[in-house]
């Protein structure tokens, strides 16, 4: 299970006026557990960094990206990154995927464990990867063959535009900026169904409103906090995740497009810019929103007599596109690491998958505290 959306903000504080930054947010849920490291991969990586059924190409923008360091060798899939022009690519859980076992005369094959990277090292828009995949068929093995892993994609450029693609019956079905007069333009994503379903299905949901008629501090009886919410779901299932994280991130953007009043920090606290703000709601409500933290979703075991544990959240990432910067903390380590890919060498030219330099995501390094004690 996963969760993916988009946060639009004004970039505060901003040379230009009316300035928006657009940070995404995801998480990564499985069973049992998840070896995870970020890796640079080189402007000039050439790939596929292992032979496969893909075509040859040769990047031409570094990126940081998410992969199990314990199949990079002879199986190298990336799930999850941003590159230097501040254009992301994530692959999530989706049941159901067939992919095609080879492209048709004059297009151009990628394989599916190739295509995060594919998308990352060559395109700094979502349009022109909209365009160029007009002639790509996305391969890959089927469903009873040991390598196959069912996902579908997400893409989102600096400008906030973002990109589905999914493979269905051997087709591979991609969902533009233009679909359903910008409807991926708010980047929600999670798992089954397929992508137009979840947004047929919105509309059952319409007239939910983050909009109340008052807050917590009214002394009256009126409409409680929060009226405009009933009904929206709770549960942890794919459908009930995409209505919130569709519904959640409206509320942000909503706020003045100058920036005026919405920053909460007191002024005797020091006011945080909208970074420091938009990201941390980020990694907060991908949280709310998926809500599998460990111990929460059990499954039986014909193995064991008591439940075992099930999918939980082992990660979440925010990307910040306006930057280009890479945020992550972990399930046991809640510290917020940061990459800056402004301050990253990706020169150096084509390395092996054993050379690519690579930091621990999970667990998190660092210390998972900050101890006070001593400050009273």
């Amino acid at each position: 299970m996963c969760t993916n959306f988009l946060l639009s903000v004004p970039n505060v504080p901003s040379g230009s006026p009316g300035a928006l930054q657009h940070i995404t947010a995801r998480c990564m849920e499985l069973t049992g557990t998840l070896a995870t490291r970020l890796y640079r991969v080189p402007a000039q990586q050439k790939f596929p960094i292992f032979r496969d059924h893909s075509q040859p190409w040769t990047g031409q923008y570094g990126f940081v990206a998410l992969a199990d360091p314990e199949t990079m060798p002879e199986f190298t899939t990336f799930i999850d990154g941003i590159n230097q022009a501040g254009l992301s690519c994530a692959a999530l859980w989706l049941p159901g995927t067939q992919y095609a076992t080879q492209a048709d005369s004059g297009e151009q094959p990628v394989a599916f464990h190739d295509f995060v990277a594919w998308v990352m090292s060559q395109f700094d828009s979502v349009p022109t990867l909209v365009s160029a995949l007009a002639k790509v068929r996305i391969v890959g093995p089927q469903p009873d063959a040991p390598t196959y892993l069912p996902v579908h994609f997400i893409a989102t450029d600096s400008q906030g535009l973002s990109a589905v693609i999914e493979c269905i019956d051997g087709q591979t079905i991609v969902y533009g900026p233009d679909y359903r007069n910008g409807a991926t333009n708010d980047a929600v994503l999670t798992n089954a169904p397929t992508y137009d379903w979840h947004r047929s299905n919105l509309e059952i949901y319409e007239k939910l409103s983050v909009v109340g008629s008052g807050t917590s501090r009214k002394a009256d009886s009126g409409p409680p906090v929060g009226a405009g919410t009933v009904g929206l779901p709770g549960d942890i299932t794919s459908p009930s995740r995409f209505i919130k994280a569709w519904f959640l991130r409206k509320g942000l953007g909503l706020l003045p497009r100058d920036g005026k009043g919405w920053l909460p920090t007191a002024k005797l606290d020091g006011a945080t810019d909208s970074t420091q703000t938009v990201v941390n709601v980020a990694l907060q409500l991908v949280q709310i929103v998926q809500a599998t933290p460990y111990g929460t979703a059990l499954v039986n075991s014909d193995k064991h007599p008591l439940p075992q544990q099930g999918d939980w959240t082992m990660w979440q990432v925010a990307r910040d596109h306006t930057n280009a910067v890479y945020y992550f903390n972990s399930a046991f380590n809640a510290t917020v690491q940061r990459v800056d890919l402004s301050q990253l060498d990706f020169g150096g030219g084509s390395v092996s998958a054993g050379e690519l330099a690579s930091v621990q995501v999970m667990p998190a390094p660092g210390p998972w505290y900050n101890d006070l004690s001593a400050q009273f």
